[in-house]
Order: C-alpha cells, then sequence, then structure tokens
C-alpha cells in the first residue's frame, strides 16, 4: 500500500534572533534580505482582539440618518471578526466576520436563535471592498458590486433602530462586555481602509492610528509565516499524518516536506522533527559559521552544501526533502542529492512519526532557536 503524506508550508522567511542575553555569546549574522516592516497609517490592522486592542465607535440612534457602513478589507485569514454591532446588548446584535475563508453573518433573534449565513470567499489576500446596507427590514452586504449575502431583520432589532439606544461597532473583536459566544476564533489578520461608518465621523480611527503603530497594517502582504528566530511553530505529528498514519505499515510509505522560503538572515533551523525524549532525529539548518545547509539524522550530521547563491536574493528559494524506502532526497533550487537511507533509520522515522508525542517544528526548536 502506497501512502504518501506531504508537508507543506507556502512561505517560511527566517529572521535573527535578538534576545538581548544573548547577544554577546552568539556571533552576528549578516542580513540576508531586509525585512521591511512598512505599516501605513491609512490602514487599520484587524487582529488586535487578541491583546485587548479593539477599536469601538458609538453613536445615538437618534442621531443617526443611515445604518450603512461600507470598507476596503484585505485578509488571507480564514477566520475572524471583521466588525460586530449592537443596540442595547446581545439581544440584538450583528456580527460580519470570515469562517472558511468565506463571508458570514450571525445575528440574534428574539426568540434567542442566532441565523448564521455565508457568503463568498473573500480570505485571498486582494483588496475587497464591502458594503453593508439596510433595507425594508433586511440587511444585505455587497462585495464589490455583487450583493453577496442577505439576512431578514428580527422585529426587535427594527425597533431599536427607532429607540433612543446606543449603537457601539467594534472592528476586528467582540465588545468586552458582549456575552455573545462565538464559533471562531476572534483576532482577524486582516487590513481595513477607506471605511466609512453609517455615514458618521469616525476621525477617532484616524486618531488610532496617528498615535499608536501596533494598530496600522502593513502595506505590503504574502501568504506564509514570519519566524523571527526567537520562536518556533510545533505540530504533533500525528496531526500532520492525518489519514496516512494508518497507513504506515506499507512497504511503501513516503514523507514528504516542501518549504518555499525566504531569509532574511542566513542562520537557524528550518525543520526538525523531536520524538517523545525531545532527541532532534531529524533537522534541516542553515548553518551560518560554515556557510551551509546541514541536514542531520539522529544527532549525526547526515549531508550538507554550501549556501546556494540565490539563498541571499531575496526572492523564495524552493526545498524538498523526501523520506522513501533505501532513500533520501534532498532538493534546493537546482541542487539535488540522493543518499542511501538503511532499513533501520527509515523504520525509526516511520515509528517517530507515528508516536504520540512526537512534535515537527519549523523557524526553530524547543528552547534551542539560536544553534
Amino acid at each position: 500500500m502506497f501512502a504518501l503524506k506531504r508537508f507543506v508550508v507556502a512561505l517560511l522567511t527566517l529572521g535573527i534572533w535578538v534576545h538581548p542575553t544573548l547577544e554577546r555569546t552568539l556571533e552576528p549574522s549578516p542580513e540576508c534580505n531586509s525585512f521591511v516592516e512598512s505599516r501605513s497609517s491609512h490602514l487599520l490592522y484587524t487582529g488586535n482582539s487578541s491583546v485587548g486592542n479593539v477599536p469601538i465607535l458609538e453613536y445615538k440612534v437618534t442621531e443617526l440618518t443611515s445604518f450603512d457602513s461600507e470598507f476596503e478589507l484585505r485578509t488571507l485569514d480564514p477566520e475572524g471578526v471583521i466588525f460586530f454591532g449592537d443596540i442595547g446588548g446581545q439581544q440584538n446584535y450583528f456580527l460580519l466576520a470570515v469562517i472558511q475563508g468565506n463571508l458570514s453573518i450571525q445575528t440574534s433573534r428574539g426568540d434567542g436563535q442566532v441565523l448564521v449565513t455565508s457568503g463568498p470567499k473573500i480570505s485571498d489576500g486582494e483588496w475587497k471592498k464591502i458594503a453593508v446596507m439596510k433595507h425594508e427590514g433586511a440587511v444585505a452586504v455587497r462585495v464589490g458590486s455583487e450583493t453577496a449575502v442577505t439576512v431578514q431583520q428580527s422585529a426587535e432589532s427594527q425597533r431599536a433602530e427607532i429607540g433612543n439606544g446606543m449603537l457601539r461597532i467594534s472592528i476586528g473583536g467582540l465588545l468586552p462586555d458582549s456575552g455573545v459566544t462565538l464559533g471562531l476564533n476572534p483576532p482577524l489578520d486582516g487590513c481595513m481602509r477607506s471605511w466609512d461608518w453609517v455615514r458618521q465621523d469616525s476621525s477617532i480611527l484616524e486618531r488610532t492610528l496617528q498615535d499608536s503603530k501596533v494598530q496600522r497594517c502593513w502595506e505590503h502582504i504574502a501568504p506564509g509565516s514570519y519566524f523571527t528566530g526567537v520562536g518556533s511553530v510545533g505540530f504533533s505529528s500525528l496531526a500532520l499524518l492525518g489519514n496516512s498514519s494508518a497507513e504506515l505499515d506499507g512497504a511503501d510509505w513516503t514523507l514528504s516536506v516542501e518549504l518555499a522560503l525566504r531569509t532574511v538572515s542566513a542562520r537557524g533551523f528550518l525543520f526538525i522533527l523531536i520524538d517523545t525524549q525531545n532527541d532532534y532525529i531529524l533537522s534541516l539548518k542553515l548553518n551560518h559559521p560554515s556557510q551551509e545547509l546541514m541536514l542531520r539524522l539522529r544527532g549525526t550530521l547526515f549531508w550538507s552544501r554550501s549556501y546556494p547563491q540565490t539563498l541571499c536574493s531575496g526572492e523564495s528559494q524552493f526545498l524538498q526533502l523526501q523520506v522513501r524506502p533505501g532513500q533520501l532526497v534532498i532538493g534546493m533550487g537546482v541542487t539535488k542529492a540522493t543518499m542511501r537511507l538503511t532499513d533501520g533509520d527509515y523504520e525509526l522515522l516511520k515509528r517517530v512519526l507515528s508516536q504520540p508525542g512526537s512534535r515537527v517544528y519549523l523557524g526553530g526548536g524547543p528552547g534551542r532557536s539560536c544553534k
């Protein structure tokens, strides 16, 4: 039985470890390609709710002449809150969010039920003009020139809009005192611009962006993850194997790892497989002192090559690592090597990957990021 497990990271960007207590013990690594963190004072970042930074707008309902709003949104995140609004608490609220990459509306109903309606896919990293409009007892959300989704308003919602309450709008998260239960992770890693909230003054957002760089969003984005060298990302090996973990007894079982990386500084771990004893079973590393890409198996150097000339070009480099019966194949750019893999090492890798507690790390390891 053949089981191919493909583990793909779209873009792995590596930075340099800069922890102050280690600056004297680590040799400085020359910059490959400077990481420009350009944040615009005209772009609002929607992902700060995890640290409590949620912009909130408040308006007296009696002073409103329109409930229509519009803005432009750009995100690659498949899940999160775009904005949340209520009049008089959780009995009357409206939530616009992204769920599984699709635009989604969640509203309250008078009988306590919640209505969720899904719209088009928007998590493609492109700017989308979104308009939320009230029309004859319904709320319609338009993406570009097309109406994407429409929901009917409850009687309670319509009464609240002619009352004397307060309309509150929180961007990128729930209101602090909201008791609404969400079936999603609220922070949305996205950017917002060109907003017009209920045709009212929202200059507090402009002042917030002028005063706080944390609230600003990046001018340019790309799919992938940025690893500074301070931390790493770890996954359960069983979670990565998925259904193929049941096929590890197959004679032709193969593990493929594919990375697209753009280096900021040429040092650090790219990929590590760690067993239940926290031993490094398989690791791939950019070794700055020797300027080599190093592959270690069971802690022993298994293969090394000098850095490719294109490593510090600022362009994405594509790396492939494949473990199969009798062979370990690694390729980066035009460089490709095939090494003999003993039956014992092949079985070890299969066994470690299938063990509960084994982990795969990207961008570093647990407590060893600067090695």
